[in-house]
């Protein structure tokens, strides 16, 4: 009967949380047991255990849209790419820097996180329908006529930005050609072309 109790008393400790590293009799424990714990212990797994700690995601903030149009260290660097991003910022030969994309949803979603760092946001469609254009090709006249950028847009969207002044902008899309006047001045300036 006494062996039974001794049992008993280590079941009662491995369910209460106990260990089996050494046998509890009666006598030796001062504080035994209650044979019904208050709440049901839960086992603890350490942190390699325990898959949800793999899975949470980091505390680390995200970039904001200033810190990701930072251009890199080097400053011979014609473009680069912000991380994470498809979207490259270039400089123009005359310091002018720009973006263009907007083929697919995530770059839409990059150039609109970036689209304040910038003065000028052209777009160019389609008529009617509204179908995005690529492949137009931009080019910046300041009031003097001076070309102050001329690239190819890679979609739809083309990003500028312009000190404060007086702009015309001239948009080519095969054989067509569309010019509008811009002025720059503290607020972004947005200019739409659309083409049949």
């Amino acid at each position: 009967m006494r062996k039974l109790t001794g049992m008993r008393l280590i079941v009662l400790a491995l369910a209460a949380g106990g260990s089996l590293s050494a046998p509890t009799h009666a006598q030796q424990a001062p504080n035994p047991p209650p044979a019904y714990p208050a709440s049901p212990q839960t086992p603890q797994l350490s942190p390699v255990d325990d898959a949800s700690s793999r899975l949470q995601p980091t505390t680390e903030e995200p970039l904001s849209a200033a810190e990701r149009a930072q251009p890199p260290a080097e400053p011979d660097s014609k473009g680069w790419l912000p991380p994470g991003g498809t979207v490259q910022i270039r400089t123009s030969e005359q310091g002018i820097r720009y973006a263009s994309g907007g083929v697919g949803e995530s770059e839409r979603e990059e150039l609109r996180a970036m689209s304040n760092e910038f003065s000028l946001r052209i777009m160019s469609a389609m008529q009617g329908g509204g179908e995005y254009l690529a492949d137009a090709q931009v080019k910046i006249l300041d009031s003097r006529g001076a070309s102050m950028l001329s690239e190819t847009s890679r979609g739809p969207f083309f990003l500028a930005q312009l000190p404060p002044g007086d702009y015309t902008v001239e948009v080519n899309v095969g054989d067509q050609m569309q010019k509008q006047s811009a002025q720059i001045g503290q607020n972004q300036l947005q200019l739409n072309f659309y083409w049949r």
